[in-house]
C-alpha cells in the first residue's frame, strides 16, 4: 500500500514538474524573442546611420505618388494579417489542439519576416494585436501558447516604424490596423484589463514615438465637422499630402464606445476608430473592417466613399476565387496571409496586384 502511494506521489510530482517545465519554456520563447528585437533595433540604427539609401517606393506601385488627382480611398494595397506573428513552437501548438482543434493549430502555422523587411518588400498595411502585459503593450498572438512576435514590445516596434518612415520620407501611408485583444488572460496572469486609463497610455505612446508622422483624425476633420461628414463632403485626402505619415485605426470591439470617451471631438485621438458594416451611423465611420468578401456589400460601401478592409483567405486556406472576388470587389486594404513579407512560403505562393503590392485601379 505504501509503495503504490509512493508511486502515486511521484507520478502526481513527475507531472507537475513536466507542466512547470513546459510553461517555462514556452515563456522563454517571449523572453528569446525581446532579445532578439533589441538586437535589431541596435542593427537598424547602425544600418541607417550607414550611408543609407531609401527604398525606391515607385517599384511598388503602379501609379505616380506625386500625382495630387490620387485620393487615398482610390488606392488599393496589399495588407499582412497578424502582421507581427512569427511560426512559433510546435509544442505551443500541440496545446492549442488540445484546447481548440488541430485545425486550429495548423491554421496558426505561419510567420513574418520583421516589420522593416516586410516594408522593404512593399507591404505598407498591417494588422497588430495588442495587449497590456504588466506595465507595457505588447504585440502577441495568443498568450504563452502562440506568443512569438517579430516585435513583442510595441514601444519598439513603433520605434522601428518610426526609423523606417523618418528615412523613407516620401513612402506610400502605412496603414495599421489595432485590434486591442483581452482574450485568453487565463494563460498569463501578467495580462491587464484595458479601460480607459490604458488607452490614454496607448494613446501617448503613439504620440511619443510618432509625433508628427502620425496622421490623426483632426488632420482629416474640415472645420466644424466631424470625420464621416469631412468624407462625405470632401473626399479623402490626396496619397501626395499623406506620404511619410503612419495612419492607426482602432479594430471594431468593445472598446470602440470607450476610446471615443475619451474625447468626443477626435481632436487629440491619434486614432480614427474602425466600424463594422452594420454599425456606419456615426459621426466616426470612415474605415470599416467587412473580413467575409461580400461583393455587393464591399462594392455599395467603397461607392459610399469608405476605405474597406477585407480578407482575401483565411485559415491558411489560398483560395483564388476568393482572392479574385476581393480585388473585383473594390476593397482597399486586402488582407492576406500570403504577403510578401511572410517568411514561411514559396515565392510562387506570394499573392500580388499584377506583380506590385499597391495599385490604382
Amino acid at each position: 500500500m505504501l509503495k503504490a502511494i509512493k508511486i502515486t506521489i511521484i507520478g502526481v510530482l513527475s507531472l507537475v514538474c513536466l507542466f512547470f517545465l513546459i510553461v517555462l519554456r514556452l515563456f522563454a520563447i517571449k523572453i528569446y524573442d525581446s532579445t532578439v528585437q533589441m538586437s535589431h533595433m541596435k542593427k537598424l540604427e547602425a544600418n541607417y546611420q550607414d550611408n543609407y539609401q531609401a527604398i525606391d517606393e515607385s517599384q511598388f506601385l503602379n501609379f505616380d505618388r506625386f500625382d495630387e488627382s490620387t485620393r487615398l480611398n482610390e488606392v488599393h494595397l496589399l495588407a499582412s494579417h497578424n502582421s507581427y506573428k512569427k511560426k512559433g513552437s510546435d509544442l505551443g501548438k500541440f496545446f492549442v489542439g488540445l484546447g481548440d482543434s488541430f485545425a486550429e493549430a495548423n491554421a496558426l502555422k505561419y510567420g513574418y519576416h520583421n516589420l522593416t523587411e516586410q516594408f522593404e518588400r512593399g507591404i505598407r498595411s498591417m494588422e497588430f494585436d495588442v495587449r497590456k502585459r504588466k506595465s507595457s503593450f505588447v504585440l502577441t498572438h495568443v498568450p504563452l501558447v502562440d506568443n512569438s512576435s517579430v516585435a513583442p514590445d510595441f514601444a519598439l516596434a513603433l520605434e522601428e516604424i518610426n526609423l523606417y518612415s523618418s528615412n523613407n520620407p516620401t513612402h506610400f501611408p502605412i496603414i495599421i490596423l489595432m485590434e486591442i485583444k483581452e482574450d485568453w488572460m487565463m494563460l498569463d496572469h501578467a495580462l491587464q484589463d484595458i479601460g480607459a486609463q490604458e488607452l490614454n497610455e496607448l494613446n501617448l505612446l503613439l504620440e511619443d514615438k510618432l509625433g508628427d508622422r502620425l496622421y490623426r483624425p483632426k488632420n482629416l476633420m474640415a472645420p466644424g465637422l466631424t470625420v464621416k461628414e469631412t468624407i462625405m463632403q470632401d473626399g479623402w485626402p490626396t496619397v501626395t499630402s499623406l506620404l511619410g505619415k503612419v495612419i492607426f485605426i482602432l479594430h471594431p470591439n468593445n472598446m470602440n464606445e470607450a476610446y471615443f470617451s475619451l474625447d468626443e471631438s477626435m481632436a487629440t485621438q491619434p486614432m480614427f476608430i474602425g466600424s463594422y458594416a452594420n454599425d456606419l451611423d456615426h459621426e466616426n465611420a470612415s474605415f470599416v473592417v467587412q473580413n467575409d468578401v461580400d461583393v455587393d456589400l464591399i462594392t455599395s460601401l467603397v461607392s459610399s466613399g469608405y476605405i474597406i478592409r477585407t480578407r482575401m483567405d483565411e485559415s491558411l486556406h489560398k483560395d483564388q476565387e476568393r482572392i479574385e472576388q476581393a480585388i473585383l470587389s473594390g476593397a482597399q486594404l486586402l488582407t492576406s496571409d500570403f504577403t510578401a513579407g511572410r517568411k514561411d512560403i514559396k515565392s510562387t505562393d506570394v499573392i500580388t496586384l499584377n506583380t506590385y503590392t499597391i495599385i490604382k485601379r
